[in-house]
């Protein structure tokens, strides 16, 4: 029974020590957020036309309609 009472108090023991080590580090430095940049106008490149389309249905897979 000392046993006992002696390992529950040396566990409470040291989770309020480390309660205690956690809640005192100290806090980081908290730095302001940057400026916002101003947008800039991106070009974007004119695509090329899509290739024509062929109606053949190649690569269907479905052929239960042909």
């Amino acid at each position: 029974m000392n046993f006992i009472r002696k390992s529950t108090l040396a566990f409470v023991a040291l989770c309020a020590l480390a309660v205690g080590a956690t809640a005192v580090e100290p806090q980081k430095d908290q730095k302001p957020p940057p400026p916002p940049r101003e947008k800039q106008d991106v070009p974007k490149p004119d695509k090329p036309p899509p290739p024509p389309r062929n109606n053949d249905n190649g690569n269907r897979g479905d052929k239960k309609n042909h």
